[in-house]
């Protein structure tokens, strides 16, 4: 069917429509919002869900594969309560992963000085 039907209102962007200065569509027509002021609620809730969910993802692999990722769970929770989103498993497990990757340092540490250790006093041999 043809859009340009006699019996059809005209359209305010389309041909036959109001038309502004210099031939273009008038300032009341249809267009995206203005860019500028707070985001609707849903889309603060979406990019604050966004954040726990990726919180609780970061939190969980920092406690079972690598403690490194914990301070960027912590991160991440803290990100999506700032949205209004609650993160508290996610900010949990973050601290866990974090209090392993501080224990896997210590004890690090201790080894490299008992390897410093085993090899200023003859290699123990």
């Amino acid at each position: 069917m043809d859009d340009d039907r006699s019996d059809s209102p005209p359209r305010p962007d389309g041909p036959g429509g109001p038309q502004g200065p210099g031939g273009s569509a008038s300032a009341g027509g249809y267009g995206p919002p203005p860019p500028w002021g707070p985001p609707p609620p849903w889309e603060r809730f979406a990019v604050g869900r966004s954040h726990a969910d990726t919180a609780l993802i970061l939190g969980i692999l920092g406690v079972v594969v690598l403690p490194l990722l914990g301070p960027f769970a912590i991160w991440q929770a803290n990100e999506a309560e700032k949205l209004g989103t609650p993160a508290t498993p996610g900010r949990v497990l973050g601290w866990v992963g974090t209090v392993l990757l501080g224990v896997l340092l210590v004890f690090f540490v201790l080894w490299l000085v008992a390897v410093a250790f085993l090899l200023s006093s003859g290699g123990g041999g």
